[in-house]
């Protein structure tokens, strides 16, 4: 069975009028020769397409500075201190002579026992990133609700990896300070919200994930790696913000700390200058072999 040929390059290579029709009277192997510089084109096009085929693109933090040394990336001054991987940028911001932070870190600290605040950048369940190794990124939220992650042109972002911080787990099975343990009976639940933008900044829609539910007989504590599919946000992603909520809330706002972490943000490639000349230099050559065949 021959191979099929995929709808954008029949648009592309047969658009306008179908097969060029034959000249009258043309000898019939003028008919059997344009037939096969047509197949001839279609395999250059083709082989162009497979040398150009783009992967999604995976920001795993690994390559981040901390990666092995279980320490993680904290300025001490006052200032914004936006950081890139993968050309996405990850906002955080220092404050108050360098004493609080939010928006986005990365961390590869491993422990998983230690509650409070002093183990704010670690990840629950074993401890590790995603394949047991590498860095992780850390969300603590911030008071404005700028953009968490901004990526270098709008695409599809497949999704993401999620989990608690050990900060957060500890606290919603064992209290800390003033956040109190989970109950069923108070049908507690702590939930993540991410909201995709496009680059007018206007809404493209939001996803909630339930990082713990006890709203059920049994309670439920996210301590794994997660996947949290944003398909529907479209591909016209830009920007991405996140908001924590729960129902443990006091008189200062919400109890139960607001943190998660991140691993594997994955977003529909985007061609580099050099690929896309690549694909030019590949249209040309079939554009080439059609005014040929119009000859």
């Amino acid at each position: 069975m021959a191979d099929a040929v995929p709808p954008f390059w029949n648009g592309f290579l047969f658009a306008g009028g179908g097969v060029v029709p034959e000249k009258p009277q043309a000898p019939a192997i003028y008919g059997q020769r344009k037939e096969k510089m047509k197949k001839q084109a279609l395999l250059i096009v083709l082989a162009g397409m497979t040398g150009v085929a783009l992967a999604d693109t995976v920001v795993d933090f690994d390559g981040q500075s901390t990666t092995g040394n279980n320490t993680y990336y904290r300025p001490t001054e006052d200032g914004t201190y936006d950081w890139t991987d993968k050309d996405a940028t990850f906002s955080m911001q220092v404050d108050y002579d360098g004493a609080a932070w939010d928006g986005m870190t990365y961390s590869s600290v491993l422990d998983t026992t230690t509650p409070g605040y002093t183990n704010q950048y670690a990840v629950s369940g074993d401890g590790m990133g995603m394949g047991d190794g590498g860095s992780y990124a850390i969300f603590f939220q911030p008071f404005s609700n700028r953009s968490a992650i901004t990526l270098p042109t709008a695409t599809t972002v497949r999704g993401f990896y999620a989990n608690n911080t050990t900060y957060a787990a500890l606290a919603i099975l064992n209290g800390e300070g003033s956040a109190r343990a989970f109950t069923t009976e108070s049908n507690d639940w702590f939930k993540l919200t991410i909201e995709g933008f496009d680059g007018t900044d206007n809404s493209l829609g939001m996803v909630d994930f339930l990082l713990a539910d006890y709203t059920g007989e049994t309670g439920e504590l996210v301590d794994d790696w997660t996947f949290v599919d944003l398909a529907s946000l479209g591909d016209n992603v830009k920007s991405l913000q996140f908001a924590l909520s729960s129902t443990d809330n006091g008189a200062w706002g919400m109890n139960t700390p607001a943190y998660f972490a991140m691993d594997d943000l994955t977003v529909a490639a985007i061609p580099e200058p050099g690929t896309i000349a690549l694909m030019l230099v590949g249209f040309g050559g079939m554009v080439g072999f059609r005014r040929r065949l119009k000859r």
